[in-house]
């Protein structure tokens, strides 16, 4: 970072008036950088050492991510695209002190406790600092789990940006057209700062669409895209018939397999197509096509200084781009095995086939890559994105048509045969299912730069064939598992309990039953327009349980309980928290939740009711009702309610609401099973006749 500032000074004394950047404001000099770098760094002198970034994708993000660097920061760019709780997760990982942001961005981390900086917009300074190493940490979403910080030192984005110089063939003269986010690392290198060392120009697109009208507005020489970037824009050329502009020189593509067709029609449409491969813990950029050199189906040569093996099949990299480790684990020592397959050429390409863990394997045997296949089918314009995953014996493909294609008027498993027709038979799909992209967005399906999170797609497309109240069963097993295996419960189902044990039950049971009907009531108000179905079958619950506290009631008077003292009492501790923490649930993430504390409560009545009553009847004596009328007649009732409940559940098709009822339903199984705990240590607390 610091050549690169050093270069931007240089330019700026050499000719200040020299344009810098452009975007929808207007145009900055390298003269006007070089101050707006220098006031940057007076604002943010004292701020801590381990800082976040938010700023909007314009002058001032690059502004400010430079001066950061100017002062030795340990940067860490909070990607627009993430949620609030990767961004949560990134603060604790990195150590975040603060986020340098905006007022708007400021309103958007609220929800995290981290400190905001917002430079003032009219701070004034000339001199720069004394320059200082900085290192980035960078956050990638990955396929699966919790975005990893990927820490890059200064030396290793300095050997990336003179690999990248020499790769493209760059030059003061071009005009970088700037369409990908800034937090991603290749735009950072690639988009940013290597035009900035050589004094060319960046022109940021005010948004992706306008690409190809920018490109010729503006010039441009050189750009970088993702696939699906690529292909929109090859589609508006179609579309408007027109040509890329002819300034066009180097379009590296990256982030996903391109494929042989639409490289093929981007080259025809005049968009210069250059194939590269890379990853964040190797500074972004491993291999790519150079001008003049490109080799279709390949990612081109290693950058100069890399080297790239292959063991088992599998990429390894070697050299100084690689990252320092992931934050706090072990040091990559120059040293990364990539996880993806590849082969090297006899001219020393690269040709990369997918990732290790991703290969499907075919009932007749046949491994098959699935970056193999899906650029074949991205190649239709009608598909916005894909992704391959294993099926039954064969291979499924998971599409996500474009609009405004109607799905279900497509016969798309023949449509994806004729596109694969150049794979071999056991590599073309069997079977298809189609995904909206509201659904693809909702549930997080694809990596930001499109990538196909496989697994969160097969557990996707198999709870959708799962009705909610299955997918309820099925997540929260261990949770059921774990009450069910509670010794007080365990005891009642097999031995019974004796008298006084018994008694406890009924009168810690009267506590929470009678607020049954007042939670019911509670989440009912809180239903709004689009909660018809849930507030009918509140309705009904509400209709069945009033007068269910009255049963327990006469069952501790049939055995010779206080009545009077039981109404009385104070609740046990574990019975006010579960109550409590039902209203507070109702307030804070909606009506719902009171479906996870249903479906504890009737789930394990019909499972253990009866089946206590008749050990501890045994136990106890007396004839074949008398004290314990809830346990009998509220199991029966149950079943016909559990049988409700689900119906009721599979007209819930919101993500959101089906996590609320999911998350709750664990909660309400740790709390209830808290209620019987608290039984087994407290025995002695009941209402005995006088």
């Amino acid at each position: 970072m610091r050549d690169v500032l050093k270069a931007i000074r240089a330019t700026a004394a050499r000719t200040p008036e020299r344009i810098a950047i452009t975007d929808q404001f207007g145009a900055m000099s390298y003269g006007a950088l070089d101050q707006a770098i220098a006031s940057a760094c007076a604002a943010l002198s004292l701020s801590p050492r381990v800082i976040g970034l938010l700023m909007p994708r314009d002058h001032s993000h690059i502004v400010t991510d430079l001066a950061l660097a100017a002062l030795g920061r340990t940067i860490v760019p909070l990607p627009d695209f993430f949620s609030v709780g990767q961004w949560r997760h990134m603060v604790i990982d990195a150590g975040i002190e603060a986020v340098v942001t905006t007022a708007a961005g400021r309103a958007r981390l609220a929800e995290l406790d981290v400190p905001t900086l917002v430079p003032p917009p009219d701070a004034v300074a000339d001199a720069w600092p004394d320059l200082s190493p900085s290192r980035r940490i960078i956050y990638t979403s990955g396929t699966t789990g919790a975005p990893k910080g990927v820490v890059l030192e200064e030396n290793a984005m300095t050997a990336s940006l003179s690999g990248l110089e020499m790769a493209a063939e760059a030059s003061p003269e071009d005009v970088h057209l700037s369409v990908l986010p800034f937090s991603l690392l290749l735009e950072q290198l690639a988009g940013l700062l290597l035009p900035l060392k050589l004094g060319a120009r960046i022109h940021i697109v005010a948004s992706p669409q306008q690409a190809p009208q920018e490109a010729e507005q503006q010039d441009a020489t050189t750009s970088v895209l993702v696939p699906e970037l690529l292909a929109a824009w090859v589609q508006w050329l179609r579309h408007s018939g027109r040509r890329a502009p002819q300034s066009l020189r180097f379009v590296a593509v990256g982030g996903a397999p391109v494929g042989e067709e639409l490289a093929q029609s981007a080259w025809e449409m005049g968009l210069p197509v250059h194939e590269g491969y890379g990853l964040s813990e190797c500074c972004s950029v491993v291999a790519v096509n150079r001008p003049g050199q490109r080799r279709p189906g390949t990612v081109g040569q290693p950058l100069a200084g890399v080297n790239v093996s292959i063991d088992d099949g599998e990429i390894i990299v070697h050299g100084p781009t690689v990252m320092a480790g992931y934050l706090g684990g072990v040091a990559a020592n120059g040293l990364w095995r990539t996880g993806d397959c590849g082969q090297i050429q006899s001219d020393g390409t690269l040709v990369v086939l997918g990732r290790k863990d991703d290969v499907i394997v075919t009932a007749n045997g046949r491994n098959v890559h699935p970056e193999w296949i899906e650029p074949m089918i991205r190649a239709d314009a009608a598909i916005r994105t894909c992704a391959l995953i294993a099926g039954d014996g064969g291979i499924k493909a998971v599409l996500i048509p474009a609009p405004p294609i109607d799905a279900s008027s497509t016969d798309w498993l023949a449509r994806l045969q004729a596109l694969t027709q150049t794979a071999p038979a056991y590599a073309r799909p069997t079977e298809v299912a189609i995904l909206s992209a509201a659904q693809a967005q909702a549930n997080a399906l694809f990596t930001p730069d499109g990538r196909p999170r496989r697994r969160r797609i097969a557990q996707f497309l198999k709870e959708a064939e799962m009705s909610l109240y299955e997918t309820l069963v099925a997540d929260t097993t261990r949770d059921r598992q774990s009450f069910l295996a509670i010794p007080l419960i365990s005891q009642a189902v097999s031995e019974g309990v004796d008298a006084s044990l018994y008694l406890a039950f009924l009168n810690s049971a009267y506590h929470h039953v009678r607020y049954t009907v007042p939670l019911l009531e509670t989440a009912l108000a809180a239903c709004g327009p689009d909660d018809a179905a849930l507030a009918e079958g509140l309705r009904d619950y509400i209709a069945e349980e009033i007068g269910h506290d009255e049963w327990i009631l006469n069952d501790i008077n049939a055995l010779g309980g206080d009545v009077e003292v039981c109404r009385r009492a104070r609740p046990p501790l574990a019975v006010r928290v579960l109550v409590a923490t039902a209203f507070h649930l109702i307030a804070e993430e909606g009506p719902y939740s009171l479906l996870g504390m249903v479906h504890v409560l009737e789930g394990m009545s019909v499972a253990l009711a009866i089946k206590a009553a008749d050990c501890i009847r045994a136990r106890v004596g007396g004839d074949d009702s008398a004290g314990f009328t809830y346990l009998t007649s509220h199991g029966g009732l149950d079943v016909g309610h559990v049988e409700g409940f689900a119906r009721l559940l599979d007209v819930i098709d919101s993500p959101e609401r089906r996590r609320t009822i999911i998350a709750a339903t664990k909660d309400f199984y740790a709390l209830y099973a808290d209620v019987f705990r608290s039984l087994a240590l407290r025995p002695t607390e009941v209402s005995h006749a006088a």
